[in-house]
C-alpha cells in the first residue's frame, strides 16, 4: 500500500498549495498597498469575417458592455475586438501593465494612438515568438499607462476563448510568476514522480494497466502544460505550430490512453464485449482527432476533444452502474474516481461552450485539482488490483502445489500397479519401456501367461492425462483381467474390454493393441482398437506393417475388432507402441513418424535385443533435442524377439 500513500501525499500538498494560489486571481492587497485589479470597464464587438480594418472598427462595430470580470466566448468565429478607455485605467504610475489572463490565443494585437492619427500596434499571441514579445510571459502582457486615446485589442483564436483583463505592475507580475511557478512546479513535479514510480512498478509486475495509466497521466500532464501556457513558454517558445496544437493533440492522446486503461482495467472485453468494441471506436476517434490537430485542424480537434470527453464519460457511466450492480469489486475505486472525472469533464465542457460562466479559478484550477484526486484514486484502484492478483496467485500456487502432490501420488499408484516383472516365456526375449509425462500419464500395459509358451499382452493409451486418465487406466487393467479365458483371441479380448468399459470413460476413451504369441506353435495374432500399427521385422530384414481394423474402446456399446495371424520364426521381431513414439517432434516442427521409425528398424536390425530400448530412446532424444523425461506425452513400447 506504499504507492497510494505517495500519490495521496502529493495530492494533499498540491491542493493546499492551489488554495493558497487562489489569492492570485482576486483583487488582493500586497505588502506595500498595491493591487491586482480585474476590470470590467471595457466593451466588445465580434467581426465574424475578420474583414474590418482597425481604422473602421469604431464606425462599424456595435460594442457591448462587459458584465463579468472573466469572460467566456467559447469557440469564437472571426475577430474579437475589445475597446478600453484610458480614463477608466487605474493610476498609470502604479499599474503600467495590462495582463490578458489567457494562455491559448493565436493572435492578440493592441492598437492605440498617442497624440496622432496613426495607430501604434503591439503584438502577442502564439503567432509571436515568446521572447520577441514586448514582455515575455506565459500570458499576454502589454505596457500602457500613457495612452490618452481609446485602446483597441484584436483577438483571434481557434481554441475556446476565456480570459480576464488585469491591471498590474512589474513587481506584482514577478511575484505572481514566482508563486504560480512554485505551485505548478509542485503539481507537475508530483505528476512526474507518480509517472516514474508507476513506471518502475509497471516493469516489475508486467501489468499493461500500469503502462496505460502512465500514458494517461503523462499526456494529461502535457495537456495541462499547454493549457496553462507553460508548454509554449518553456518548451516551444518559437514554434507557432506546436504552441497551437498542444491542447488538442495532448488531450486527444490522453483520452486514447484513458480508454485503453479503463477498458483493460475493467476487463470489458470479457465482461461486456459490446462496450469493449464501443471503447475501441472511441479510442480510434481519439487518435483520429490527434491526427486532425497535427494536420492543422486546431478548432475541429479542440471541439473533438470536448465531445470525446463527454462521450467517454457518458459511456463509462453506464458501464460503472452495470458493474456496481453486479457487485464487481474492481469497479468501486474506479467509480469514485470516475464520478469526479465525470463531473469535471461535464463542467469543463459547459465552460468551453460558454453555457456556464467561467472565472480564473475554475479555468486554471478545475482540472489540476480533479486530476490529482483522480490519479490518487486510480492509484488506489491499481494497488487494490495488484493485491487481489497477489492473493489469487498465492491461492493458485497453493492449488497447483496440492494438485501436483495428488498427481504424484496418482502417478506412483499407476507405476506401482504395472507388472513388476517381465513374463518368462520360452524362446522369447522382451524389452518393455514406459515413460509417463511429467506428472500423470494415460499409458499402461498388462499381460497374462498361462504356461511357459503362451503370452497375451495388452498395451493401452487413455485419452488425456492426469488423474482421470490414471483412474481409467486402473479400470482398463481390471477389464483385461476379465478376459483371461479368451487369451488366444485379440478380437474377443478387446471387444470384451469394451463391454466392461463402455459408459465408464466419458468423455474420454481408450485405444489398445493386443498381442497373442505362442512360441511353441510359432503363431502370432494381433488386434488393435484405434491404436497405432504393429511392426513385424523378419530375420531377413523385411518389415511388415500390421494394421487390422478396430474402433476405440469405451465409446460404442459394441465394436468389431479384426485380428490378423502370422507365423513367426526365430530372429523375427515384433514392435508395438503408443502414439508418443510416432508423434515426436523436433524444434522445426517435423514429426519423427513412421518414416523415422522404419528407418531406425532398418539401420538397427542387427543390434542385440537388450540394446534395442536404449538405442530407440537415444534416437528419439537426438531427433527431438529434448530429454525423454521432459516430453509432453507418454512414451511406451514393447519389443519382442523370438530365439
Amino acid at each position: 500500500m506504499k504507492k497510494p500513500f505517495v500519490d495521496s501525499t502529493f495530492f494533499l500538498l498540491s491542493v493546499l498549495s492551489l488554495f493558497f494560489t487562489d489569492s492570485l486571481f482576486s483583487e488582493t492587497q500586497n505588502d506595500i498597498g498595491e493591487k491586482l485589479i480585474h476590470t470590467t470597464k471595457f466593451s466588445y464587438w465580434i467581426d465574424p469575417n475578420s474583414s474590418i480594418p482597425v481604422e473602421s472598427v469604431f464606425q462599424t462595430g456595435e460594442f457591448k458592455e462587459i458584465e463579468d470580470n472573466f469572460v467566456n466566448f467559447g469557440f469564437l468565429k472571426g475577430t474579437l475586438w475589445l475597446r478600453l478607455n484610458p480614463k477608466d485605467f487605474p493610476d498609470p504610475s502604479k499599474y503600467p501593465l495590462l495582463l490578458i489572463n489567457a494562455h491559448n490565443i493565436d493572435s492578440v494585437e493592441l492598437f492605440h494612438k498617442n497624440d496622432g492619427n496613426r495607430y501604434i500596434v503591439s503584438k502577442s499571441g502564439h503567432i509571436q515568438p515568446v521572447f520577441q514579445r514586448e514582455i515575455p510571459h506565459r500570458n499576454f502582457v502589454f505596457r500602457i499607462g500613457h495612452e490618452k486615446e481609446t485602446i483597441l485589442i484584436a483577438i483571434k483564436s481557434e481554441i475556446s476563448l476565456q480570459f480576464s483583463l488585469i491591471f498590474t505592475n512589474q513587481r506584482n507580475l514577478q511575484r505572481e510568476d514566482y508563486i504560480t511557478q512554485w505551485v505548478y512546479g509542485l503539481f507537475f513535479g508530483s505528476l512526474g514522480i507518480i509517472i516514474l514510480y508507476n513506471l518502475a512498478i509497471a516493469f516489475f509486475v508486467r501489468d499493461r494497466n500500469y503502462f496505460y495509466y502512465i500514458g494517461y497521466v503523462l499526456f494529461f500532464g502535457l495537456g495541462q502544460l499547454s493549457l496553462l501556457g507553460f508548454w509554449s513558454y518553456f518548451f516551444v517558445p518559437d514554434s507557432y505550430f506546436w504552441k497551437r496544437i498542444g491542447i488538442p493533440f495532448f488531450f486527444s492522446i490522453c483520452l486514447f490512453f484513458f480508454v485503453l486503461f479503463t477498458s483493460n482495467f475493467l476487463k470489458l472485453k470479457v465482461r461486456t464485449p459490446k462496450m469493449a468494441r464501443c471503447f475501441q471506436v472511441l479510442g480510434l476517434f481519439s487518435l483520429l482527432n490527434a491526427t486532425i490537430s497535427l494536420l492543422g485542424g486546431i478548432k475541429e480537434a479542440s471541439i473533438g476533444v470536448t465531445w470525446l470527453s463527454l462521450l467517454i464519460c457518458i459511456s463509462l457511466l453506464g458501464v460503472l452502474i452495470w458493474g456496481i450492480y453486479k457487485g464487481l469489486r474492481s469497479f468501486y475505486y474506479f467509480a469514485i474516481a470516475f464520478a469526479l472525472l465525470l463531473l469535471t469533464c461535464i463542467v469543463y465542457g459547459l465552460l468551453k461552450f460558454g453555457i456556464l460562466s467561467s472565472n480564473p479559478f475554475l479555468e486554471e484550477m478545475l482540472f489540476p485539482i480533479a486530476s490529482l484526486a483522480d490519479i490518487t484514486l486510480f492509484a488506489f484502484a491499481l494497488a487494490d488490483r495488484i493485491q487481489l492478483l497477489r492473493q489469487e496467485k498465492d491461492l493458485a500456487l497453493a492449488q497447483v502445489t496440492s494438485l501436483r502432490k495428488e498427481r504424484k501420488i496418482s502417478r506412483d499408484i499407476l507405476m506401482q500397479s504395472l507388472p513388476k516383472t517381465i513374463p518368462d516365456v520360452k524362446n522369447l526375449q522382451m524389452q518393455i519401456y514406459i515413460q509417463p509425462m511429467k506428472d500423470v500419464g494415460g499409458d499402461f500395459y498388462e499381460y497374462f501367461s498361462p504356461n511357459p509358451y503362451e503370452l497375451g499382452i495388452v498395451l493401452c493409451d487413455v485419452s488425456g492425462h492426469g488423474i482421470p486418465a490414471s483412474l481409467i487406466s486402473a479400470m482398463g487393467k481390471v477389464a483385461f483381467t476379465t478376459q483371461k479365458d479368451n487369451i488366444s483371441s485379440p478380437k474377443q479380448v478387446l471387444e470384451g474390454m469394451n463391454r466392461v468399459l463402455y459408459g465408464n470413460c466419458n468423455p474420454q476413451y481408450v485405444t489398445a493393441s493386443y498381442v497373442y504369441l505362442n512360441t511353441s506353435t510359432k503363431v502370432w495374432r494381433f488386434g488393435r482398437a484405434g491404436h497405432p500399427s504393429a511392426y513385424l521385422q523378419r530375420a531377413s530384414g523385411e518389415i511388415l506393417k500390421v494394421h487390422p481394423k478396430g474402433k476405440i474402446i469405451g465409446v460404442f456399446p459394441e465394436i468389431q475388432i479384426e485380428e490378423t495371424t502370422h507365423r513367426v520364426e526365430p530372429k523375427d521381431r515384433i514392435l508395438i507402441l503408443s502414439d508418443g513414439v510416432l508423434e515426436c517432434f523436433n524444434p522445426e516442427g517435423k514429426m519423427y513418424g513412421e518414416v523415422g521409425l522404419l528407418e531406425f528398424l532398418r539401420v538397427n536390425r542387427e543390434i542385440p535385443n537388450h540394446l534395442f530400448k536404449i538405442k530407440l530412446i537415444q534416437d528419439l532424444e537426438s531427433f527431438s533435442k529434448t530429454e525423454i523425461k521432459d516430453w509432453d506425452d507418454d512414451l511406451t513400447f514393447i519389443f519382442l524377439e523370438l530365439v
